[in-house]
C-alpha cells in the first residue's frame, strides 16, 4: 500500500533515538519496505527508518508499506529489534542489550531471534559476546565510533580488561588500521607474558616527525595562499555565519582536493588521521543534507503548522 510520508507517525511505544551523530552506523545498511501499524485511522512505523530517510532525502512525498492491523507486544518487539538493527538506530553496545533484554524476557534461543527478525544468529552472538567480555571502558569507545565493530569483537578475544584497553589504544588513536587487528590480537594470544607495547611497535610504524605548526596569518581583507586553496580570515574555523556562497566556493575547493587522493601517495600514519577526519565530515555532511532536504519538503524551516506530521517523524528521537 502507497503511504504519504506525512501520514506516517512514530510508534508511541517505542523509545526515541538520538540519529544526529551516528560515527558508530554501519556503512551498508539495508532497506527493508517499511512495516506499519494502522490502528483507530492512523498509521504508526514499526519498521523501515532507513528507508523513509532515504525517501525523505530523495524527496518522494509516498512509499509503498506493508500494512498491518493488529500486532502482540512480542511482535512489536521484534519489528523493533529489527528497525534498530538494520536503520542503525542503536550503537553496537545498546544493540547488544537490546537482544540480550528480549531473549530473557521471551526465553528465546539466539536462533529463534534470528528466525524472527531477519537477523542472522551470527550476528546475534557476535554482538552480545561484545557486550559481555569486552572491557567497559571500551564499549564506550565502540559506541561513540572511535573503535570499530570489527577491532572491538578481535580485542574482545583477549583475556583480561587492561590488555585488552593496551591493545585497542592504537586503533583508537588512528596510529593503526583495522587491516591489523586480527594479526595483532592472533600473536598477543600466541605470546601472553609479551608487553603490549613491544607488540604493538611491530606494526606501528612511519610515525610523523614531530614539526613545530607556524600560525596561519589571517587576512580579514583579502585572500591569502595555503598551498593548493585560497582561505578567507572570516572562514577559518567554520566560522561562515551567513556566508553561503564561501561555505558553497571552499566546498567545491575540497571536492577538487579529495578527487585527486586516488592518485596521491600518502604515508600510513597520515592516511589513517584523514580517513578519521573525513568520517567526520562524511557524518556532517548527511546531517546537513537531511537538514536541507527536509527544509525543501517543509517549504519553511520555522516548524510551521502545515509541516507539523512530518516534524513529528523526522525529529523521533533522543536514546534515553
Amino acid at each position: 500500500m502507497r503511504i504519504a510520508i506525512e501520514n506516517i507517525l512514530p510508534d508511541p511505544e517505542r523509545q526515541e533515538y538520538d540519529r544526529t551523530h551516528r560515527a558508530w552506523a554501519r556503512r551498508r545498511r539495508q532497506r527493508r519496505m517499511p512495516v506499519v501499524l494502522a490502528e483507530q485511522g492512523k498509521f504508526y512505523l514499526l519498521c523501515g527508518h532507513n528507508t523513509i530517510d532515504a525517501a525523505q532525502r530523495a524527496g518522494e512525498d509516498i512509499v509503498e508499506c506493508i500494512v498491518r492491523q493488529g500486532v502482540s507486544d512480542e511482535e512489536r518487539e521484534e519489528f523493533r529489534l529489527a528497525d534498530e538493527y538494520f536503520s542503525s538506530l542503536l550503537p553496537p553496545i545498546k544493540m547488544a542489550e537490546s537482544f540480550i533484554n528480549y531473549r530473557e524476557k521471551y526465553h528465546v534461543t539466539q536462533q529463534e531471534l534470528a528466525r524472527r527478525t531477519g537477523i542472522t544468529a551470527g550476528t546475534v552472538h557476535h554482538y552480545e559476546s561484545l557486550r559481555k567480555t569486552l572491557s567497559p571502558k571500551l564499549q564506550e569507545h565502540v559506541d561513540r565510533g572511535e573503535l570499530t565493530f570489527k577491532e572491538a569483537r578481535c580485542i574482545a578475544d583477549i583475556d583480561g580488561h587492561q590488555r585488552q584497553e593496551e591493545l585497542a589504544q592504537p586503533f583508537i588513536d588512528s596510529r593503526l588500521s583495522s587491516v591489523h587487528v586480527e594479526e595483532l590480537i592472533s600473536k598477543a594470544k600466541a605470546n601472553p607474558s609479551m608487553e603490549s607495547a613491544d607488540l604493538i611497535a611491530e606494526y606501528v610504524v612511519d610515525e610523523p616527525p614531530v614539526v613545530e605548526e607556524r600560525p596561519v596569518e589571517i587576512v580579514t581583507n583579502g585572500a591569502m595562499e595555503n598551498g593548493h586553496n585560497l582561505i578567507h580570515g572570516e572562514r577559518l574555523n567554520g566560522r561562515y555565519e551567513n556566508d553561503l556562497e564561501g561555505m558553497q566556493e571552499d566546498a567545491f575547493l575540497l571536492a577538487g582536493s579529495l578527487e585527486k587522493l586516488a592518485s596521491a601517495e600518502i604515508p600510513e600514519y597520515r592516511r589513517l588521521r584523514l580517513v578519521s577526519t573525513l568520517r567526520i565530515l562524511s557524518s556532517r555532511l548527511n546531517i546537513a543534507l537531511d537538514h536541507l532536504n527536509r527544509y525543501k519538503a517543509n517549504g519553511s524551516s520555522n516548524g510551521s503548522s502545515s509541516n507539523g506530521s512530518r516534524s513529528r517523524f523526522a525529529h523521533a528521537v533522543k536514546v534515553r
